[in-house]
């Protein structure tokens, strides 16, 4: 576009310049010549044939002078016009792409730019004598994809294909060939052009990312296998182990409340705390069970999602704990629905876990605040327990929160197993979801718990 602009005030210029030296030429040719004519001779005749030769004269010199004009402005516009096809051909050998020119049909080929030597290891002159020349490189495999008409060419749009070529060495390179039609006035094509690259070290490049890409998804997917298999072996170990602990503790429970229904009148204090410390440890042990069932149970019961209402579970479960310790005063926000698609058995132990630690770790705050949120977006539902109760410091936890036997507070602060977290995660993942906790120490605790919509 500079250079348009530029040849188009060029051009002005000499216009105006032919212009104004025809006028101030012919203005003073009038002048000088009559003054001259009148001067040399008196003689009427004669001023009548001085005149007819004045204005001879005056063609022959204005036509010399076009003449000498003309011819400068064609020189100059040669020598500009040599100069930007030098530049034009600096430009292009420079260049590490083939560029080149040819018939619309590719039969016959104009220009063809030095880089196809280094690719295609042919001569230029070789390439432009023989155009078949060039579908003979093409790999056999790719000749039918390179030579193809593309309906886009016939609209003057850009067409690009990637294809294999063979060197006279017998080597083998990848080239990008980028093409498009340059079509008349009337939208016909004339001419065919492109740019032809090497992209040989990039198809390289390509392959071994994705032979390392594919490497690495098989040892994704063999670790994967095997950490499936090791959950699958632990969780049957976990249920072989729960189901087997629940017949002896159940004894111990038995025969100590046996022992202290019969026997307590007989004991001194230090049996009785012995007896006191053994039904404790019984129970916990029992809690310990139970929760090795409830996790066993996340990750292995089929799931049976509906749209289920979880607001009337919600308050089961904190009537339930209210039944537990009447004597508390705990403040409880509770929406009046809470639609979600999910399994009402596994979504009720994910209840009782949240609910049951903002319960518990709330025990010491006057006055103790449980609220449960529930939104819903076009995604999915999200429910969020939030407490006011003792917190901890979520950053320091080591291994995470949601580590199996994870405790936050000493077993004197606060008793649990420490698999109430991990069940939780471990159902939201089996849906689809997402459990986050949020936590500081004095300031309470926020778990959210995200479920995806049902599949369309």
């Amino acid at each position: 576009m500079p250079h348009q602009v530029d040849d188009a005030l060029s051009s002005a210029r000499a216009a105006w310049r032919v212009s104004l030296a025809y006028v101030l030429f012919g203005v003073a040719w009038i002048m000088g010549s009559d003054a001259l004519v009148h001067a040399v001779s008196g003689d009427p005749d004669w001023l009548d044939t001085a005149q007819q030769l004045k204005g001879l004269a005056f063609i022959a010199l204005t036509g010399v002078g076009l003449f000498l004009f003309q011819r400068h402005e064609y020189r100059r516009m040669r020598d500009a016009l040599a100069l930007q096809q030098r530049q034009f051909r600096q430009l292009h050998e420079s260049l590490g792409e083939v560029l080149w020119i040819g018939s619309p049909d590719g039969s016959r080929l104009h220009y063809v730019s030095p880089a196809f030597e280094q690719i295609y290891g042919r001569s230029v002159p070789e390439i432009l004598r023989r155009p078949a020349l060039w579908r003979e490189s093409v790999h056999p495999d790719d000749l039918a994809a390179a030579w193809a008409l593309d309906p886009r060419l016939a609209d003057g749009q850009m067409v690009s294909c990637e294809y294999r070529i063979v060197r006279p060495d017998g080597s083998v390179r990848w080239v990008e060939d980028r093409k498009r039609m340059i079509l008349d006035a009337r939208g016909q094509p004339v001419l065919m052009g492109g740019i032809a690259e090497d992209i040989t070290a990039r198809r390289e490049r390509d392959a071994v990312q994705d032979t390392l890409r594919s490497e690495l998804q098989r040892l994704v997917d063999e670790r994967t296998a095997e950490l499936q298999a090791t959950n699958l072996e632990l969780e049957a170990f976990s249920r072989t182990a729960a189901h087997d602990l629940k017949s002896p503790l159940s004894g111990i429970a038995g025969l100590s409340q046996l022992l202290r229904t019969r026997h307590a009148q007989g004991m001194d204090p230090a049996g009785l705390a012995f007896l006191e410390q053994i039904e404790r440890s019984a129970r916990d042990m029992s809690e310990l069970v139970n929760d090795l069932l409830v996790l066993s149970r996340a990750g292995s019961v089929p799931l049976a999602c509906q749209w289920n209402d979880l607001a009337p579970l919600a308050s089961q479960v904190l009537d339930d704990l209210q039944r537990l310790e009447p004597w508390r005063q705990v403040t409880l926000q509770l929406p009046p629905e809470m639609p979600a698609w999910c399994d009402a058995g596994l979504m009720r132990s994910v209840l009782a876990n949240l609910l049951g630690n903002a319960w518990k770790y709330s025990a010491r705050r006057e006055p103790a605040r449980i609220t449960v949120a529930w939104q819903s977006t076009d995604q999915g539902t999200e429910l969020t327990v939030t407490d006011n109760g003792s917190g901890f410091d979520a950053a320091r936890v080591e291994g995470g929160v949601f580590r199996p036997f994870q405790r936050f507070h000493t077993q004197a602060q606060f008793q649990g197993s420490g698999l109430g977290l991990v069940t939780c995660q471990r159902i939201a993942q089996r849906h689809g979801g997402r459990l986050e906790v949020q936590s500081a120490p004095g300031e309470g605790t926020r778990a959210s718990l995200w479920l995806p919509l049902p599949p369309a």
